[in-house]
């Protein structure tokens, strides 16, 4: 994608942890760790019995039924209704810091995602999310925002060239996060904090982490 897929390479990561377990020290250039989370696969144990390999008509209801709620979110996202209307809602948002800026970014985001996933549409969801988190950060500094090859769009707020917060914004206001900051007592080195959690969650993380200020002017 040309510019929709920009700043960290972040795909649908989903391995970060809470605040609270994971803190690592990283090299000063921040920009491969995300590259480092290994994915463990699970391994499953084979069946003991043949009767395992007997599919019930139950099964197969549920089979069918999976694969109609596929089809059903692949229509959703192909059509990009939902997320237009979420636009025209963030427009008149006149309490949230450049609304009409942020939506025209995202109105061409959303043009080129189009182009380069077959006509599907950025996630109304994530959007909505995104907009609750601007209603809290109302005075937000004008922020980078991109998106994941699934649809969900990814934001960074960057305080210097070393430090900076990314978030993904997920559905039912649920986000997850990552933080690079300089180590108070070796700034040659970069602490990383990542969570995933619901926006207050964030808010108290955020606080914590004293980097509130990265997000408001």
């Amino acid at each position: 994608m040309r510019d929709a897929l920009t700043g960290f390479v972040v795909k649908d990561v989903d391995d970060f942890t809470s605040i609270d377990t994971r803190r690592e020290s990283v090299p000063r250039d921040p920009y491969n760790v995300l590259n480092r989370g290994a994915k463990v696969a699970s391994k499953l144990s084979a069946p003991t019995s043949s009767a395992s390999d007997i599919f019930s008509y139950q099964d197969l209801s549920n089979d069918a039924q999976s694969v109609t709620a596929f089809e059903e979110i692949d229509r959703r996202r192909a059509d990009a209704t939902d997320f237009e209307l979420c636009l025209r809602s963030l427009r008149v948002q006149g309490a949230i810091r450049d609304s009409n800026r942020i939506a025209d970014r995202l109105a061409c985001l959303l043009e080129l995602y189009r182009e380069d996933y077959d006509g599907k549409s950025l996630s109304s969801s994530s959007l909505i999310t995104f907009i609750e988190f601007l209603r809290i950060y109302q005075d937000s500094k004008f922020p980078t925002i991109t998106a994941t090859p699934s649809g969900e769009l990814y934001v960074q707020w960057k305080y210097d060239q070393c430090q900076r917060l990314g978030v993904q914004f997920l559905a039912a206001n649920e986000v997850k996060w990552v933080v690079f900051k300089k180590n108070l007592a070796d700034e040659e080195r970069i602490d990383q904090f990542s969570g995933h959690s619901e926006i207050d969650l964030f808010r108290e993380s955020a606080n914590t982490l004293g980097i509130h200020g990265w997000i408001v002017r």
